[in-house]
């Protein structure tokens, strides 16, 4: 445990089609136009180039990586006593368990963005039996399109998992405390700050710009399904392309002295201009962070 209280553990997993590497090199040789510098080189190169005129490291496919970090804290004592409230057993769960306030943040990198563009997903988060979630967020679509549409610098999720667009004056003001700062992965070498405080909740300097369209709903008391999507075009706002973010969050009831362990399980859609609609699937799973004082 940090000595700001939060928890941050970050993963990345394959997010696989039924394409082999290997047929996917020799489609894009084969379909995509060789480059050439001038008309000279044009007149020399062939038709069909063979296989190993690709850069050894180059990726061709339409596999993508998912990169999934989770972000654990306390839950205040004021808002469990909310959220039991109409609860006859209220005072012996209280007694008997533990609560988190717990964030997922997830990022779907394409392995060859200039020949697949991502089209949606599904994303399934289970606890383990035992574990209860008393609450998530966002439930409703068109959460997520307003923040995109708000214009703000990134994005806060209070104690109670409302979510809202975030200026860059607000992340200031939690950043004075370095001692409240985490770094989420959100790719290969790429990181955002974000913020935790006990009085105002979490922020991510997340640009809205660079969110999907997401909701979340509860299949059973220990898992819940979500839908993942780019954003509708609005009259005044344009889908770049490079929308690849999603934020779930969770207050949960856990054994004492615990923090489960979650499994992610995504099973997305792509398009290509060599391979048409492919699908892909892959898992993650956020191990137990051992025992908590």
């Amino acid at each position: 445990m940090a000595d700001n209280g939060v928890w941050v553990e970050s993963v990345e997993a394959a997010l696989l089609s039924e394409i082999r590497m290997s047929s996917a090199r020799m489609m894009k040789v084969a379909y995509l136009p060789y480059p050439v510098k001038n008309r000279d080189e044009e007149r020399c190169v062939p038709r069909s180039q063979p296989v190993n005129t690709l850069q050894d490291d180059e990726v061709s496919g339409p596999n993508a990586i998912v990169y999934v970090t989770k972000i654990s804290t306390r839950t205040p004592g004021e808002e469990i006593k909310k959220l039991l409230k109409k609860d006859p057993g209220r005072e012996e769960i209280l007694r008997n368990y533990d609560f988190y306030t717990i964030l997922l943040s997830t990022s779907i990198r394409m392995d060859d963005p200039s020949t697949t563009r991502f089209i949606n997903a599904t994303v399934e988060i289970v606890f383990p039996p035992g574990i209860k979630i008393l609450d998530y967020s966002p439930k409703e679509r068109g959460v997520v399109t307003e923040i995109i549409e708000s214009g703000g610098t990134g994005i806060s999720i209070s104690q109670t998992l409302d979510f809202s667009a975030s200026s860059s004056q607000t992340t200031k003001v939690q950043s004075d405390n370095p001692e409240n700062r985490f770094d989420v992965r959100v790719g290969p070498e790429a990181k955002i700050t974000g913020t935790y405080s006990k009085k105002s909740g979490y922020t991510l300097e997340i640009p809205p710009r660079e969110l999907l369209e997401y909701q979340v709903m509860l299949k059973n008391e220990h898992e819940v399904y979500g839908e993942v999507y780019p954003p509708m075009p609005q009259q005044d706002i344009e889908s770049t392309g490079k929308e690849n973010l999603a934020v779930f969050s969770f207050i949960i009831q856990t054994p004492r002295n615990s923090l489960p362990e979650i499994h992610v399980h995504i099973e997305g859609r792509v398009k290509g201009n060599l391979w048409g609609v492919i699908l892909l699937k892959g898992s993650v799973v956020l191990t137990k962070s051992g025992n908590v004082s």
